[in-house]
């Protein structure tokens, strides 16, 4: 069974993972969450902290600690910033395992702290660094935190170019603090979206930092594409993990009376898929075209079942850094449950993925629809 006793200077915390993982050797917290919440601790010994910022909190772990603290009346505001649907909901099950009903959220103003576990992306962290320009001043302590191994010269950099004289700490228990001091005087831009072409009628996919497949379509999904099934009268199609929207887009192109529901963990992959459809409308204002649903959820909770005719999925084999099947077994049980009788889900995948089999101890039918040296499609049906 996994650790959840977790022990810091704020207290000590009850925490498990979310979603539930098969894999009992990982915990809600890392080495870089002890550290950052150490330092906080120095710093609160040293300044009076009332409002803190946490980024890309995984599980909840630093904004519990941190919101223990608001319950005793240390601290009046802390917010909790995360491009991942998933990471909000483990943080409020955490909330609510330790007994802490909300966080808190009077503060006004600059904050005291930013604390910011640094991302598997580093078009992701340049994203957030920017927007925190927006809300920090030159007082506010700023300070990074991840395992060594994913700290490298160009996470410093980053923190150089965006917010300004950066150093890091030594490593410790395998992890490493970065501290970094806002600088006015610089003017980073944004990372933009990138823009790439699907493929199919000159459309074109639009790609947020930190979404997946950054410059190009990739293979896997390029040979979904090249497989899809037809669709007729007016069928309702899930683009599951949607990601740009390729899949869903795809579909709406070759099918204009298809509804189309597109769905995402994470907020800047919908809010991609949005930019992606948006475009597509504006360049076919004349022509039939669906109105697409999207949709910010954990893989298909909150879908009714039997509601939908075909299902396309790409699953990622991670989540964050972390690789496994987890995702992927949700995804497909999820599907069993959403998909009416008949109706199909077609899944692409590298083939050590071994997700013939998967969906075969699912749905007991599953088929190879197409394959090539590295990515298998599979079809299933309810």
């Amino acid at each position: 069974m996994a650790e959840t006793r977790f022990v810091v200077p704020q207290g000590e915390f009850d925490l498990i993972r979310y979603p539930p993982t098969r894999n009992a050797t990982l915990r809600a917290w890392d080495a870089a969450d002890e550290l950052l919440l150490s330092h906080l601790a120095e710093v609160m010994g040293e300044r009076p902290v009332s409002h803190v910022v946490i980024v890309n909190d995984a599980f909840g772990a630093l904004t519990v600690a941190i919101a223990a603290a608001g319950e005793s009346g240390v601290l009046q505001h802390v917010r909790f910033v995360s491009d991942s649907h998933v990471a909000s909901m483990a943080m409020r099950q955490n909330l609510e395992r330790n007994g802490i009903e909300q966080l808190p959220e009077s503060g006004v103003g600059a904050p005291d702290v930013v604390l910011v576990k640094v991302p598997k992306t580093l078009a992701l962290l340049g994203a957030q660094l920017v927007e925190l320009r927006a809300v920090i001043e030159p007082t506010t302590v700023i300070v990074g935190g991840g395992m060594a191994r994913d700290v490298h010269s160009s996470t410093i950099e980053l923190f150089e170019r965006t917010i300004g004289p950066t150093r890091t700490s030594h490593a410790k228990k395998k992890a490493r603090l970065i501290f970094s001091t806002l600088e006015p005087e610089l003017s980073p831009t944004a990372p933009q979206p990138t823009v790439f072409a699907l493929g199919r009628q000159d459309a074109q996919l639009v790609n947020y930092p930190g979404v997946f497949s950054a410059q190009r379509l990739d293979s896997g999904t390029r040979l979904l594409l090249d497989n899809l099934p037809a669709t007729v009268d007016g069928p309702d199609v899930i683009d599951l993990g949607c990601g740009n929207g390729a899949l869903g887009l795809a579909v709406a192109l070759a099918d204009p009376t298809a509804h189309v529901t597109l769905v995402d963990e994470s907020r800047l992959a919908v809010r991609s898929a949005e930019a992606t459809f948006r475009r597509a409308l504006d360049e076919r204002a004349e022509v039939a075209f669906c109105q697409p649903t999207f949709r910010i959820g954990d893989c298909l909770d909150g879908l009714p079942g039997g509601s939908a005719d075909l299902i396309l999925c790409n699953p990622p084999f991670h989540r964050g850094r972390v690789r496994g099947d987890d995702v992927a077994w949700k995804m497909f049980t999820g599907a069993k449950r959403v998909l009416r009788q008949g109706g199909e889900v077609w899944v692409v995948g590298n083939r050590h993925l071994d997700y013939y089999e998967k969906l075969e101890r699912a749905f007991g039918n599953s088929q190879v629809m197409a394959n090539d040296p590295k990515f298998l499609v599979v079809r299933a049906v309810r």
